[in-house]
């Protein structure tokens, strides 16, 4: 009955939160959703903002959906879930100011949480050579390839959710904090430095002291190079754990074909009763626009720590209308000690 409501005729009116106040159709921003078209990463890079654009009245409240259908690679019958239900609010606030919330109704089946939950403000002129922006609230920290929103597979890259020994911390939870970004990331050099919240919510660690982040970026016409650390500490068993990651990616964009890898590695001072931990990563991920509605992605993900895991995905995706896909994933997991788990997954994501 939903796919039957997607694709039945309708108005060519936008109807998601951002292009229906600009008036403009899904596809100025998104190829597939969620993945960006380069007006799109303009508009992201400016906090949702077109300066100067008209606007229309508009309910700054969009829905976005995931209906999933898969195995869960343990012997269990197939099943259908309503996988993600998400409320994205969002807009500008005055001239340079501006707002925007992610916050999970469903989550992989269950109640889910807010993700994003920010207020941003442009300190220079849209027209400055070299922007500033800050962000203040909840936010994903900034990395090579987004770990969770604009995420293409319905499997999360390994090591956004990499943990080391009984340290909580991982890239995939968004943090607290206030966020500072100086350049352009569109082109040329910019840079984001970050003190977040020494917490991850659910794992009944105190808070600690703030955590310190730096991502830095160059972009130019086909070639994004990107670097990464954070430092932070977490109490493990009464003991401060003093830890590290940092990471290097690279992007690669020609004609349909993009291809993104990172490397990442870290040290703990003392993630276990064990002591000291280092562990390593990365993945390597191309996609490829087939044709103008249909999008092919292969991935390779293997992490290192206490044992090596390694996973490979890959399938295929359909834009079924101006807001909705239609997508196809298998992934192959083999962990730290050799066992084997398949998932074979179909998705169908829309957004109001």
């Amino acid at each position: 009955m939903l796919l039957g409501l997607f694709l039945a005729p309708r108005p060519a009116a936008a109807i998601p939160v951002f292009a229906h106040r600009y008036g403009l159709s899904c596809e100025a921003c998104h190829t597939t959703v969620p993945h960006l078209t380069e007006f799109g990463k303009a508009f992201l890079e400016r906090d949702y903002r077109l300066p100067g654009a008209p606007r229309r009245g508009a309910l700054p409240v969009a829905v976005k959906v995931n209906l999933q259908y898969g195995s869960d690679g343990e012997g269990h019958l197939p099943k259908a879930v309503v996988d993600e239900v998400e409320l994205l609010v969002g807009g500008s606030l005055g001239k340079r100011g501006s707002y925007f919330a992610e916050q999970y109704v469903v989550d992989g089946g269950l109640p889910g949480r807010t993700r994003d939950l920010w207020l941003g403000w442009r300190v220079t002129p849209d027209d400055a050579r070299v922007p500033v922006s800050l962000r203040a609230g909840q936010f994903t920290l900034s990395l090579p390839a987004d770990p969770e929103t604009f995420r293409e597979s319905p499997d999360h890259y390994a090591i956004w959710d990499q943990t080391a020994g009984a340290n909580p911390f991982s890239f995939f939870v968004p943090k607290t904090g206030l966020a500072a970004t100086v350049g352009d990331d569109a082109r040329g050099w910019s840079a984001t430095l970050a003190a977040v919240q020494g917490h991850e919510p659910g794992s009944g660690l105190p808070a600690r002291a703030l955590d310190r982040a730096v991502y830095v970026q160059h972009a130019s016409a086909h070639v994004v190079l990107s670097a990464y650390r954070y430092d932070g500490t977490r109490a493990v068993d009464g003991v401060d754990d003093r830890f590290w990651r940092e990471g290097y990616g690279v992007r690669l964009e020609r004609s349909r074909a993009q291809l993104d890898a990172v490397y990442q590695r870290g040290f703990d001072a003392h993630a276990s009763a064990g002591g000291a931990l280092r562990s390593s990563g990365g993945f390597a991920q191309l996609r490829y626009d087939v044709a103008p509605r249909w999008f092919a992605l292969a991935r390779y993900d293997a992490t290192q720590d206490t044992a090596f895991a390694r996973a490979l995905t890959g399938g295929v995706g359909y834009r079924v209308a101006r807001n909705a896909r239609l997508t196809v994933f298998g992934t192959l997991h083999r962990d730290g000690e050799g066992n084997r788990r398949d998932t074979l997954t179909t998705a169908l994501l829309f957004a109001y």
